[in-house]
């Protein structure tokens, strides 16, 4: 079942507000400390624990805060090792090893014994069966192969960072208590927070979220705590059980991530269209901020207006992302969606914001698509995007030329006009089930170009058609058979 955050005010005073920053602090400090030594744990066994002994851990954190502690850091490491898998399996699919030493690459990869070596085998099993079809022996130089690929993963994306977390409590540290009859009615909840004082917690006082309470699902025993400028944030977790009520009513949509219209469904129907105006704005505003702080020699980080700034465009970003794919949902009711795996990316933002719309714009996307898995049940499948854009959804044809400009696409050979956009979600949409999704772009176009000429150079090369596509650089290599059908039929 998925777990979902939910802030709710509060009314701590000041003299308290410091104890807690003086308590996230420790705590962060703490959270370093214990991640080096995770991974020290990691590259000797090839997993973390979340029961390491500590102890030997120096930190003002009582040992039962630094064993909360240790345990919202594993769960950051396995999410991040998580993600490496699948980068790892894309290396991998992309590659050109064959067969068989894939297969035992995949399947050192998904028991994540890189480090340890300790499957001696790599069994392939009928789906249906569950029989043993073929039995692969994993040999060291296998090991070798998959620590150098694991290892390039953990290059190009930076471990995770504990300098900034925020406390994920449980009821060892943080107890949530709901207020007691003919006291306090003012506030609906106390979080009685141990310090770092022994024996001296301290009550927070915290008020209802209607939302919250009216929620289906089981509030789980914890709180997360951050800081926010001067203040601090209280969020509860609930656990909400999956929809039983959720009918699909469509097989299947495609969507296109774009800037213009932030997502476009294969039916034609274009959503956010003021997304990208309002992004300009705030870049706009933002830059000329940032090139006037430096001016002045200070630090955007030191400036609140630059902070806040930020804060509104991340809050838009993430409200607009999931208010439009909530209504996507409630129109279409689908079983399946089939969308890009794709950044963002636009020549007229700045490199900053270009930044923001791909670490922060696409997990909020991917955290709203898995909202809907968990939820609803629907199944997402991520696609290769190359030259979706530039490939006619009507007639196959690739060519750079049929995107007359950003919102406009006309195909050369047969002329379908169709907003670029639309046409790119349609091809979306058909490559669900193509073996291509796991192939480089150079691929991707080799597989595309044949694919067309099998289809369509029957009819293609009766007319002026040839020589477009003879003008095509993506066709060369190609060119030889279709001049000899040019003068065949002329």
């Amino acid at each position: 079942m998925p777990i979902r955050a939910y802030k709710h005010k509060h009314s701590i005073n000041k003299g308290k507000i410091q104890t807690i920053k003086q308590i996230l602090t420790e705590y962060r400090k703490t959270a370093i400390k214990i991640a080096k030594k995770q991974w020290k744990i990691f590259f000797k066994e090839g997993s973390f624990n979340k029961y390491a002994d500590i102890k030997d851990i120096p930190s003002n954190l009582s040992e039962r805060y630094k064993q909360t502690c240790q345990s919202q850091v594993v769960s950051v490491l396995n999410s991040y090792i998580s993600n490496r898998q699948n980068d790892f399996v894309e290396i991998v699919k992309n590659s050109n090893l064959d067969e068989d030493t894939k297969f035992i690459l995949l399947t050192i990869n998904k028991f994540k014994t890189w480090f340890n070596e300790k499957l001696k085998e790599a069994k392939l099993k009928d789906k249906e069966t569950k029989k043993v079809i073929k039995t692969l022996p994993i040999e060291k130089y296998h090991y070798k192969i998959a620590r150098k690929i694991i290892k390039q993963t953990f290059k190009k994306n930076r471990f995770p960072s504990f300098k900034h977390i925020s406390m994920q409590l449980d009821q060892k540290v943080a107890k949530i208590e709901k207020k007691k009859e003919g006291k306090a009615k003012e506030f609906d909840y106390w979080i009685k927070l141990s310090t770092l004082e022994k024996g001296k917690p301290i009550y927070l006082p915290v008020y209802k979220n209607t939302y919250f309470e009216e929620k289906e699902g089981k509030q789980l025993n914890f709180v997360q705590i951050n800081e926010k400028e001067d203040d601090i944030e209280i969020v509860f977790l609930k656990d909400l059980p999956k929809e039983t009520n959720y009918i699909p009513q469509t097989e299947k949509i495609s969507i296109d991530i774009g800037l213009k219209a932030l997502f476009t469904v294969n039916t034609g129907h274009l959503f956010g269209r003021q997304f990208y105006k309002f992004l300009k704005h705030y870049d706009r505003i933002i830059t000329d901020l940032q090139a006037s702080l430096q001016k002045q020699g200070i630090k955007p980080n030191e400036s609140k207006r630059y902070q806040e700034l930020n804060r509104k465009l991340r809050e838009y970003i993430k409200n607009e992302i999931n208010r439009l794919l909530n209504k996507i949902i409630k129109l279409y009711q689908p079983k399946e969606i089939v969308i890009e795996k794709l950044n963002f990316q636009n020549s007229e933002l700045s490199p900053q914001l270009n930044r923001l719309l791909n670490r922060f714009g696409m997990k909020i996307i991917k955290q709203k698509l898995q909202d809907f898995e968990e939820r609803f049940g629907v199944e997402i499948i991520y696609v290769n995007p190359a030259y979706t854009s530039q490939t006619c959804s009507n007639c196959g044809y690739i060519d750079k030329r049929n995107r007359k400009t950003q919102e406009k696409f006309q195909c050369l050979i047969c002329g379908r006009k169709i907003n670029a956009d639309v046409n790119a979600s349609r091809n979306i949409g058909v490559r669900s089930s193509n073996p291509m999704i796991h192939k480089r772009r150079r691929t991707v176009l080799r597989m595309l170009v044949r694919a067309y000429l099998s289809d369509a150079k029957n009819y293609a090369c009766n007319s002026r058609a040839c020589e477009v596509i003879l003008s095509n650089r993506y066709f060369i290599g190609y060119y030889e058979p279709l001049r000899i059908t040019s003068k065949e039929k002329s």
